[in-house]
C-alpha cells in the first residue's frame, strides 16, 4: 500500500488541475505555518533565525506524524472492509435475487410449470436416441429466461412475505395498544381526581356547619388526601383541631367511615385515622374500641352513615349552601 500525503495534480486540464494545485499549496503552507509556530513556542519568539532553523525539523516531524496517522487509518479501514466483504456481497446477492423474483414472479411461475410439464411428459414418453456428441461447457448463462426457481423457493419467498406482513400488523397493533393504554391511564387519573375533589367537598360541606375554622378545615382535608393517596395514616404533629360541642364520637366515626368506604380502606386504618385526626374527641379511647364501632346506624346522628356520599353530594351542597348558590 502506498500513501500519498501531498496529492500530485493529475493530468486533467482546466479547473480540475487548478483545484489540485490550490489544495497542494494550502496543505504545504499549513504544514509550514504549524512548524514555524511550534518553533516559536519552543524558542520563545525572541530569535527569528533560530525559529527558521528549527522550523525545518519540525516540519519533517509533523509530516512523519501525519504520514503515520494516515497510514494507520488507511490500514484499519482496509482491514475492516476486507473482513466484511464476503458478508456484504452475500447480502447484496441475496437481496438482488429476491428483488428479481419479486419483479418476475409471474414469468418464473410460468417457466416452472412448463418445466414440470416437460419433465412429466418426458418420463411418460419413450426414450429418444441422441447421436449428438456431448460437449462440456464451463460457461454459465445468467439471462433472465434461463433462470429457474423451484416451487420450494417460491414457498420460502411467500413465507417470508407472510412473516413480514405479520410483523407489520403486530407493530401497528402494539402502537394502537400503547395509545389506548395511555388514554386509559389518563382517563383513570382524571376519574380519581374528580372522585377526590368530590370527597373533599363532602368533607368541607359536612364539617363547615359545626364551627370548624378555615385552618382546621384545611388540616382535615390534607389528612384526607394523605389517607387516600397513601392508604394509610401519617402522624401529623401540627394538627390543632379543637373539640366542637355539636359533634359526638359517633358522628366523627361515621364521617371517617363514609370517607374510607369510598376507597375500600380497612377498619383498622380508618380507626387510626379517626384517632389521629380528631384526638380531642378520642384522647381516652383505644383504637380497637373505635374500630369495633365505626358504623353507627341505631339512632339519630348529626353525621349519618352514607355509602354513596358522592352521589348525594348535590343534595348536601344544596342543604349547606342553599338553592341559589353559585
Amino acid at each position: 500500500m502506498e500513501i500519498d500525503i501531498f496529492p500530485i495534480p493529475h493530468r486533467k486540464e482546466g479547473i480540475a488541475r487548478n483545484l489540485d494545485k490550490g489544495f497542494l499549496g494550502i496543505l504545504i503552507i499549513t504544514y509550514v505555518i504549524a512548524a514555524y509556530k511550534t518553533a516559536q513556542w519552543i524558542v520563545g519568539g525572541n530569535n527569528d533565525f533560530v525559529c527558521v532553523l528549527l522550523t525545518i525539523p519540525t516540519f519533517v516531524g509533523y509530516y512523519a506524524l501525519f504520514v503515520l496517522v494516515c497510514h494507520g487509518v488507511k490500514t484499519g479501514l482496509y482491514a475492516y472492509f476486507k473482513s466484511h466483504r464476503k458478508e456484504w456481497n452475500s447480502i447484496a446477492d441475496r437481496e438482488e435475487m429476491e428483488e428479481y423474483i419479486a419483479l418476475n414472479l409471474g414469468h418464473i411461475q410460468k417457466k416452472a410449470q412448463e418445466k414440470t410439464a416437460t419433465i412429466t411428459n418426458t418420463k411418460n414418453a419413450a426414450p429418444i436416441a441422441d447421436d449428438t456428441p456431448k460437449r462440456e461447457s464451463n460457461v454459465e448463462s445468467h439471462s433472465p429466461e434461463e433462470i429457474t426457481v423451484t416451487p420450494e423457493a417460491l414457498e420460502k419467498l411467500q413465507l417470508k412475505r407472510d412473516i413480514q406482513k405479520a410483523h407489520d400488523e403486530l407493530e401497528v397493533f402494539i402502537n394502537q395498544v400503547q395509545i389506548d393504554r395511555k388514554q386509559m391511564n389518563e382517563a383513570k387519573v382524571a376519574r380519581e381526581a374528580r372522585k377526590l375533589e368530590a370527597v373533599l367537598k363532602y368533607t368541607r360541606y359536612t364539617l363547615m356547619p359545626h364551627g370548624f375554622t378555615d385552618e382546621e378545615l384545611y388540616q382535615i382535608e390534607e389528612a384526607v388526601k394523605l389517607l387516600v393517596e397513601l392508604n394509610g395514616v401519617t402522624r401529623m404533629e401540627v394538627l390543632s383541631i379543637s373539640k366542637k360541642k355539636g359533634l359526638k364520637q359517633a358522628d366523627l366515626k361515621n364521617f371517617c367511615w363514609n370517607v374510607a368506604n369510598q376507597y375500600g380502606i380497612d377498619p383498622k386504618t380508618t380507626a387510626l385515622f379517626a384517632l389521629n385526626l380528631f384526638y380531642a374527641w378520642f384522647s381516652n379511647t383505644e383504637p380497637s374500641s373505635i374500630q369495633k364501632t365505626l358504623r353507627n346506624t341505631a339512632g339519630t346522628y348529626t353525621i349519618e352513615i352514607d355509602a354513596n356520599i358522592i352521589d348525594h353530594l348535590p343534595q348536601l351542597e344544596e342543604k349547606v349552601l342553599g338553592k341559589n348558590h353559585q
